[in-house]
């Protein structure tokens, strides 16, 4: 393995780390009432715009910015909804439920790229949307007597499962239209889109409105925004050239698996067979799911 690539894995390690961390944070903030879900989005959509639009100027690539990026609009609005129910779910619900629910992306993909371009899922995305589901029905129970198997999801439960399908229809959009685009400008501009849609939102409909000024909050802020966003997503771009599909793929359900361990050594959730199941299910669905895309990939290069 040359050096190029071990750095780039070490990189994509760190990312999955950083993004497992991500909801755990969100939950301490919210649950000591120092941010409101909305502004919080807002506030890292801007951060990250301005710190990528500024990696850009730096490395010169806006001369190719042209008039066809104006589809960045509505995977911007797309993906601003997606992290809005996301994290509006979180307030709502446990990490760990939050992060695996969002794996509905593995349902809403392959769904959306039917709607847009015709593209019959395989029986390998059958087989993982059905695991999904049966997944997130046994993550959302509270027991194993039938009854409580039964118990309906809460309103944070279905806001995650929509934030994980939102998050599945961007994936699938991006696939459609952005493959002759320049990931970071592409990326800078959604981010745009994802602060104004949040802050719109915050301002007209989030009560109470709470922002923290406190200097440790405020760093907390800053790295959300830094090094969760911008810098992870300037840092995949570039590491997923070295990387292998299949190995991308068997990374991707980890950043769940590292957000419920944190959230249970930190006290913030209960341990229960519920959790440990339906986790598994679905790191099973994802694995079958990406893999056989990056099967795909391998096939037609």
């Amino acid at each position: 393995m040359n050096k190029k690539k071990v750095i780039s894995f070490i990189l994509l390690v760190i990312i999955v780390i950083l993004w497992g961390i991500v909801p755990v944070i969100g939950k301490y903030l919210f649950n000591n009432s120092f941010y409101s879900p909305a502004l919080l989005v807002a506030v890292r959509g801007l951060i990250a715009a301005i710190a990528m639009v500024v990696f850009i100027l730096i490395t010169k690539q806006f001369k190719v910015l042209n008039k066809s990026y104006w589809i960045c609009i509505p995977a911007g609005i797309i993906l601003a909804s997606a992290y809005l129910f996301q994290f509006i779910g979180l307030n709502e619900t446990s990490a760990s439920k939050s992060t695996f629910l969002e794996s509905f992306s593995v349902i809403a993909t392959p769904l959306t790229l039917l709607i847009m371009i015709k593209e019959r899922p395989s029986l390998a995305t059958i087989v993982a949307s059905i695991l999904c589901l049966v997944g997130a029905f046994i993550l959302c129970g509270d027991g194993w007597n039938f009854s409580s198997l039964l118990k309906p999801p809460s309103l944070g439960d279905i806001f995650s499962i929509i934030g994980g399908a939102l998050f599945g229809v961007n994936i699938a959009f991006t696939q459609v239209f952005a493959k002759n685009k320049n990931p970071f400008i592409y990326v800078a501009i959604q981010m745009g889109i994802l602060a104004i849609v949040s802050f719109i939102y915050a301002f007209a409909f989030e009560r109470p409105l709470l922002f923290s000024w406190r200097v440790d909050n405020v760093f907390i802020v800053l790295f959300l925004a830094l090094f969760c966003t911008a810098i992870c997503w300037i840092v995949r771009a570039y590491a997923v050239r070295n990387v292998s599909a299949t190995t991308i793929a068997v990374m991707n359900p980890m950043s769940a698996v590292i957000a419920t361990s944190i959230a249970l050594c930190l006290g913030q959730e209960k341990f229960n067979f519920n959790l440990l199941v339906g986790a598994i299910i679905i790191i099973v669905s994802i694995l079958i799911s990406s893999l056989y895309q990056a099967k795909q990939q391998k096939t037609r290069s």
